[in-house]
């Protein structure tokens, strides 16, 4: 972080009003001001940092147009009186709470924790920061995959929870959502004050922070696509060249074009990277996805014991080939969402979930195909396979717990209801996960080394202290209506999305954990991971993997979505403020290299 310190800022809005207009020339953003990259510098504080007074230097800057700008009654920016943030320093009870996140792997030491209630909490906080020189990291719903957040010792971690109003913008009619929001949060308001939704995430307590500027997808995403699809407008913090904060807001409607960009960029371009989202503005109600009526819930599984490789083979060549043959936008199956969960052998399951919101019939085709190979396909030794019985749900694999329901007895409930027993985050354990794109069925190479790798050996002490699984979610649809250059998530020709997961207790079984999964990906794609081939394509941002070589970039966003987030990078963070160990790197630093503190704005799976 630069060490140059922001200058301090007028405690009343008419004195913030005459810095508005001095710095309109010289503190806009246009690319004349942002045009000259300095370099960045690492540093932290040693020491507490204090309650920051409410009175820091803010410039807001609002172009957008069509639609217009918030109006005065929605924006915090210069009406909202504050207190100023809620400080938690390391004597307090509550921080040994907030100075982690869902993966007990990482356990932060920051100097303090800025608990925010408003856009002018984070202004104050960040400017805190600056003041300190305490490198900030940012935190929404805790979920983050990696250390981004919490590797940031005798730092200052941003919480957004408490920052979780939704409302309708009285002059635009949008829905503007604050970014400390969770995702059940969201569903529940949308649905009862709106009768509308957003195709986001089934685990309750993620933040739409760090799970939009992600790309989210959901249960709802092949019939309505990702999250970000319906995105208008965002409201964020950053930080100039001077290191004054500034709050923007910006829009795919901006006249700026830089304005325009940094809207694209947090279209999918992860957290943690170009400054902190306080609000975000998606659609008029009308023009959202409708809430479903109904959904109708199928959970069936297969015993290890009754599986052999022929049929385990079938299983998946089945289930890609389906959904090779349905990821077309206008398909008519796009209501229905499935989940394969192949728990290690261990567990004693591979289990399989579906919903269907169209009531649309796929499910019984799909399971027809499943349970009945022609005759042709044979097992070894030359006889018709057959394939096992499938059972009901009984074992918990991951954050997947039993649904007690089968294809024979599914449930069927208002949309609300099956999304609020969908959802599950599982007990807050230790954890490392991996992800892949799939743009074709699985090569046989890639089934034997699933085969092999769900039934390798995995000591640990004490024994059982080991939940290993690959969860392979069924996608296309409406996702794939999108060009990849429309976001900043470039993967829309996708028919399956794979998420590597592996969830422990005790410390002394790291390595053993680590390296199943480590092996296990490495036995799929070898060194360079899942590079775009035509059957691949890359990774997914919210699974962060810091395991990733060289070519981390490019499998999360393409060489040429890189670049373009680099040029928002060097516009809007040009001191590299906002960092972790795989943000987006200035223009002039090594595409693969990784600062040495972290940020982001956290996620979890869907």
């Amino acid at each position: 972080m630069s060490e140059r310190k922001a200058g301090k800022g007028a405690s009343t809005r008419k004195d913030t009003e005459k810095k508005k207009k001095k710095a309109k020339s010289s503190s806009s953003s246009t690319p004349s001001d942002r045009d000259i990259l300095p370099s960045s510098s690492s540093v932290s504080s040693s020491t507490p940092v204090p309650v920051p007074s409410t009175n820091s230097l803010f410039i807001f800057n609002s172009n957008v147009t069509t639609p217009p700008p918030p109006s005065s009654s929605s924006s915090t920016t210069e009406t909202t009186t504050s207190s100023g943030p809620v400080s938690i320093i390391p004597c307090m009870p509550a921080y040994p709470s907030l100075s982690r996140g869902f993966n007990q792997r990482f356990v932060g030491s920051p100097s303090s924790i800025m608990v925010c209630n408003n856009a002018q909490d984070v202004v104050t906080a960040v400017h805190w920061g600056l003041e300190t020189n305490a490198q900030v990291t940012v935190r929404c719903g805790g979920h983050c995959y990696e250390d981004f957040v919490t590797n940031n010792n005798n730092g200052m971690i941003i919480d957004l929870n408490p920052m979780d109003n939704i409302s309708q913008d009285p002059i635009t009619k949008e829905i503007c959502i604050e970014g400390g929001s969770t995702l059940w949060n969201v569903y529940n308001r949308l649905c009862r004050e709106y009768g509308a939704t957003l195709p986001g995430g089934s685990c309750y307590s993620v933040g739409i922070g760090g799970h939009l500027t992600g790309g989210g997808y959901g249960f709802l995403s092949r019939k309505y696509g990702l999250i970000i699809d319906y995105l208008s407008r965002v409201e964020i913090v950053t930080v100039a060249r001077d290191n004054t904060v500034h709050m923007n807001v910006v829009g795919k409607d901006s006249i700026d074009p830089n304005e325009q960009l940094l809207f694209w960029a947090c279209c999918g371009g992860g957290g943690g990277n170009f400054g902190i989202v306080t609000r975000f503005w998606f659609r008029k109600p009308e023009d959202l996805p409708p809430v479903p009526s109904m959904a109708t819930i199928y959970s069936i599984a297969w015993n290890w014991t009754e599986l052999c490789y022929d049929s385990f083979s079938w299983l998946l060549s089945c289930y890609g080939n389906f959904f090779k043959e349905h990821s077309a936008p206008d398909d008519p199956s796009v209501g229905l969402f499935t989940t394969l969960v192949l728990g290690h052998m261990k567990s004693g399951q591979i289990a399989l979930t579906m919903q269907d919101v169209d009531q649309s019939g796929h499910v019984e085709a799909f399971m027809q195909r499943v349970m009945s190979p022609p005759s042709h396909v044979k097992a070894a030794g030359g006889r018709k396979l057959i394939m096992p019985r499938f059972v009901r749900h009984t074992v918990p694999l991951g954050y997947h717990a039993p649904l007690g329901v089968t294809a024979n007895e599914p449930l069927v409930y208002p949309w609300l209801e099956a999304t609020q027993y969908l959802n599950s985050s599982g007990p807050n354990r230790r954890g490392k996960y991996k992800s892949a794109y799939m743009n074709d069925v699985f090569p046989q190479a890639q089934i034997d080394a699933i085969w092999t790798s769900l039934q390798a050996q995995v000591t640990t002490s004490p024994c059982g202290d080991f939940d290993g699984l690959l969860q392979i979610d069924s996608y296309g649809g409406m996702i794939n209506k999108k060009k990849s250059s429309d976001t900043a998530i470039p993967q829309r020709s996708s028919i399956m999305k794979l998420q590597y997961q592996v969830y422990w207790y005790y410390t002394q079984n790291d390595d053993a954990c680590l390296g199943w999964i480590r092996n296990f990906y490495n036995l799929m794609y070898g060194p360079n991971g899942p590079v775009s081939d035509g059957v691949v394509d890359g990774c997914y941002i919210n699974y962060p993997d810091v395991d990733l070589g060289p070519n981390w970039s490019t499998l999360y966003y393409g060489d040429e979505g890189y670049k373009k987030l680099q040029s928002a990078k060097a516009v809007w963070d040009p001191n590299n403020v906002f960092r972790h160990n795989q943000s987006v790197q200035l223009p002039s630093s090594s595409s693969s290299s990784s600062s040495s503190s972290s940020s982001s704005l956290s996620s979890l799976p869907y």
